[in-house]
Parts: structure tokens; C-alpha cells; sequence
């Protein structure tokens, strides 16, 4: 007996029972409060990956290959596929970059991990300690826990799809790695179910044979998947179009600038004069050789010249003005295309004037509604990927025998600033002191409207007390002005210390 079968059976008496006879065959033992999960990696970063143990080196991508590719002809689109370009635009297009740039750093404004006992809000210290050694061995392999989490999200805008594997020792106890591959090798086979029916069965291909990642350490989840299918939609897919259009048109803009966007000198020779000095004997073939020779001739000489140098040349070479540069009256059209279609590709990116540069005279209060809109988004996002965290976060201290959940927490990502957040809460406490006047809510009711839990006193502490003063005046909505507010109309009545009343107000009333 292997002193881990003891343990087992010191944990758990009742699992003791009579050796066999003869060797003893390994088995995978299961701790008390373990859960029993199938060591090693499966699923494959790419793919076509899995090379029979050769070993792979990885090269960086060479700036001279993209810049090959960036001219993004139809023979390079017509062999490349959906996955790879949307790889080469996030590099290549101005508007993918800046957009996917902005929404990984709104995607994880930073995050909190926090093991707690199953049914509870109460921390667990031995599974905290356990989670804080496996999140550190994360960091200490990709260098931050956060790159971790910035190829997740990276999966969702290019690919449309969170997928993460916890990967176990070959024991199957002890977590070692939390993978992200990437989530094109997805592909879903049908299945029946007898009680389910029909359904998807998550799996990869790999040389043609379909390998089941059908394993509770593996999750998937797509994002906006349409109506019975299980694959979810990329976020910068309908990008596609209005991206290799722009860097179609500036590549051909380009090449008309470089030719046409330059004066050139204009020389211009007299066929009659050539003709006079060019020798009579000549056959047609000596004529259009001599000719050519000429011409060369005079070409040279330009060309060598040197910026100081005065251009001496025979009567049959007439220089004449510069000519050939592009006005704006050629190039007029090309401002209000670029903006129509970077503004196409701001919709397309799921973000906003505000966030791409391209409006700057927006307004204070439209500029608040543009961020607010976009932190939701953001936020509609960051939910996926807390469930896939914490899944996989309790699975690994399950494989360790400790029973608890992994709460994963982003930061908050502030939808507004700081002082319409106080006027916010200012009118709700306003509002709240009102509906505890005017007898429609409780104490306790009041108190959960405000802070979500119920007051540490029966009735409150000073008469009267609640939010005053001008914050609330600032930033005032349409309408708020229209007509006296329920909480001015019900203001109460304070006793004084001299034995009469007055208003809240300050405004002296009468003797009682």
C-alpha cells in the first residue's frame, strides 16, 4: 500500500476495503472533496500542429513578409483564409488595430480572484492560498496573468469565441497551465441525445480525424451564436469589407502620388531638326538606331546633372515648364471618401466617433452617452470571460481535493466620472428620503434602495438627514426644472431647541 492509499483511507474510512490478491494495478486515487479529471493536454493551439513530438521553432513574424502581404492583392486574398486576414488586418488596417488595441485595455481594467466556501460569501484561506500558487505559476510562465487573459479576449474580437483548457499533471491532481488556444481549430459534431435529442459534441481536426474536447476542463463559449448553430460571430468580421477597401485605396493613391505627385521637367525634342543632323547615307534601321542613340544621349546628360549645374544643350532640346503634379481638383473626392469609410468601419468595429478620433466637436453630454454605450459593451464581455475564469479556477482546486468556488472579478470599468456618479446617488438618496416621508417604503426598504441592505437603525439617526446642497444642481436633466420636487412639497417640520418650530429651510414658523 502506497502511502497515498493510506492517506485516502485515513481521510475517508469508508473507502477501506480488502487488497487484492496478486500485483497491484495502478488506478487513479480520488481524495475526499476531489474531483476526478483526466490529466495532460488535448486540444491543439492550431491547427495541423500536432507533429509526432517534433519539436518546433517558432520564428517572430517578419516585417518583410507582412509588408509583402499588405498590399493584400487578389492573389493573396484568393489563398489566404477568413482567420489568417483577420490576423493581417488587426497588424495592417489603422482601424482594426486601434479598435482592438482599445478593447483590450478596456477589457481588463485590472481583476480579483477570491475563494470562497460553496453556498457562501465567506473567504476559504487554505483554497485562497492554493488559487493565489496557481495563479502565480501563471505568472511566472507567460510573465503576467494578464497575457493569459488578453488572448482570450483577443479570441473574442478576431474569432467570436472564448476557449480555455485547464491543463492537469498526469495524476490528474494538480493544475499546471491554463492554455487559451485559439478558437478556429472549433468544430462541433452532431450528436443525439435520449433525452437531450439532437445536439453538438465540441471537438477539433486534426489530419482529418475528429478529436473530442469534450472534457469538463475545457470551455467554450461563443459569442451572439445564431439560432441552432453552436459557433459564435467575430466582432470585426463585417470590418472586413470597409478595412481592404481603405488600404486598397491609399495603396493606389500612393502609386498616383509617387507618379504624378512630383513636378517634372517637360523637354521636348524638334523631329525636324533631328532630321537635319542625322547623317543622309543611313539605311531605315541605321535612322531609328541613331535616333534612338540621340535620345539616349540627352537623357544621360539630364540625368547626371547635379543640382547646381546649368542644363547646356543644342536648339533641337526645348525645356519647358514643370508638368504632371496632382490639384485638388484631381485628388478633391478622396477627404470625404476616407472619412465616410472610416466612419463605416467604426460600426463595424462596434465602436464610436468618440473612440476612433473622427469627430472631435462633439459635445460634453453626447460624449458621456457614447462612453457609457461602449463601457456596456465592454462589460456585456467581461461576463463570459469572468465564467471561464472561475470555472476553471474551482476545477483546479477540486483536482487538489478542496472544495470551493472561484469568484473572478474585473475592476470596475467606469461608465461615467466620479461627479455625476455623487449627483446620481444624490438624487436617489433624495428620492428614497421622500418615499420614507410620504409613508410608501420602510426603513429597511429605503436603506436597500440605496446600499442593498437593510439599515442598522429602526428610524433614523438626525431628522431630516439626507443628501443637500448643490451637487445635486449640477449637470441638471431636461425637465428637472418643470415644477417643485415631491421632496420640497414634503419637507418636514423641525423642532428647535427653544421650544419652537421651524422649516428645514431655515424659516422661522410659530410657537407650539
Amino acid at each position: 500500500m502506497s502511502w497515498l492509499d493510506a492517506l485516502a483511507r485515513w481521510l475517508d474510512p469508508t473507502s477501506a476495503r480488502a487488497e487484492p490478491a496478486g500485483p497491484v494495478a495502478r488506478r487513479n486515487l480520488t481524495l475526499t472533496g476531489s474531483r476526478a479529471l483526466a490529466g495532460g493536454r488535448l486540444s491543439l493551439d492550431k491547427p495541423g500542429t500536432s507533429l509526432g513530438g517534433f519539436n518546433v521553432v517558432l520564428p517572430p513574424a517578419s516585417p518583410e513578409e507582412s509588408w509583402r502581404l499588405g498590399t493584400l492583392d487578389s492573389r493573396t486574398l484568393s489563398r489566404i483564409t477568413p482567420s489568417r486576414l483577420m490576423e493581417l488586418l488587426a497588424d495592417l488596417s489603422p482601424d482594426v488595430s486601434r479598435a482592438l488595441w482599445d478593447f483590450l485595455r478596456f477589457c481588463n481594467p485590472g481583476w480579483e480572484a477570491v475563494a470562497l466556501r460553496p453556498g457562501s460569501e465567506e473567504p476559504d484561506t487554505r483554497a485562497q492560498a492554493a488559487l493565489d500558487a496557481f495563479l502565480a505559476q501563471l505568472a511566472d510562465r507567460y510573465g503576467s496573468v494578464d497575457v493569459v487573459l488578453g488572448r482570450l479576449f483577443t479570441a473574442a474580437f478576431l474569432r467570436g469565441a472564448f476557449l480555455a483548457e485547464l491543463v492537469l499533471d498526469e495524476r490528474g491532481r494538480l493544475p499546471v497551465d491554463l492554455v487559451t488556444p485559439d478558437p478556429s481549430i472549433v468544430r462541433f459534431r452532431q450528436v443525439t441525445d435520449p433525452v437531450r435529442g439532437a445536439g453538438w459534441q465540441l471537438g477539433q481536426q486534426d489530419g482529418g480525424k475528429f478529436i473530442s474536447l469534450d472534457r469538463p476542463t475545457i470551455r467554450y463559449i461563443p459569442i451572439d451564436p445564431f439560432p441552432g448553430s453552436p459557433y459564435g460571430r467575430p466582432l470585426a468580421s463585417p470590418a472586413l469589407f470597409s478595412s481592404l477597401f481603405l488600404i486598397g485605396l491609399l495603396h493606389d493613391l500612393r502609386r498616383v502620388i509617387s507618379q504624378q505627385g512630383h513636378p517634372r521637367l517637360d523637354l521636348e525634342l524638334s523631329m525636324e531638326k533631328l532630321a537635319e543632323a542625322m547623317p543622309a547615307s543611313l539605311d531605315d534601321d541605321g535612322k531609328q538606331a541613331w535616333l534612338n542613340a540621340a535620345i539616349t544621349e540627352i537623357q544621360s546628360v539630364y540625368a547626371e546633372l547635379e543640382p547646381d549645374d546649368a542644363y547646356v544643350h543644342l536648339d533641337l532640346v526645348q525645356v519647358k515648364r514643370p508638368v504632371g503634379t496632382v490639384d485638388s481638383s484631381s485628388l478633391g473626392a478622396i477627404d470625404g471618401l476616407v472619412q465616410f469609410l472610416e466612419r463605416l468601419s467604426a460600426r463595424a468595429l462596434k465602436s464610436n466617433p468618440l473612440m476612433m478620433g473622427l469627430d472631435t466637436g462633439l459635445s460634453e453630454a453626447t460624449s458621456n452617452r457614447l462612453w457609457e454605450i461602449h463601457a456596456a459593451g465592454v462589460k456585456s464581455l467581461q461576463h463570459p470571460a469572468e465564467t471561464i475564469m472561475g470555472r476553471l479556477c474551482t476545477l483546479g482546486l477540486e483536482a487538489q481535493g478542496i472544495r470551493a468556488v472561484v469568484r473572478f472579478r474585473f475592476a470596475e470599468l467606469r461608465a461615467s466620472e466620479l461627479l455625476r456618479d455623487a449627483q446620481t446617488e444624490n438624487w436617489q438618496i433624495r428620492n428614497a428620503i421622500a418615499k420614507y416621508q410620504a409613508g410608501w417604503i420602510s426603513q429597511d426598504e429605503a436603506s436597500a434602495l440605496i446600499t442593498g441592505k437593510p439599515a442598522d437603525q429602526p428610524e433614523p439617526r438626525v431628522a431630516n438627514a439626507g443628501a443637500s446642497g448643490p451637487a445635486a444642481a449640477e449637470n441638471p436633466e431636461p425637465g428637472s426644472n418643470r415644477s417643485p420636487s415631491l421632496l420640497e412639497r414634503t419637507e418636514p417640520l423641525v423642532v428647535a431647541g427653544n421650544g419652537t418650530t421651524a422649516h428645514s429651510n431655515g424659516g422661522e414658523g410659530y410657537g407650539q
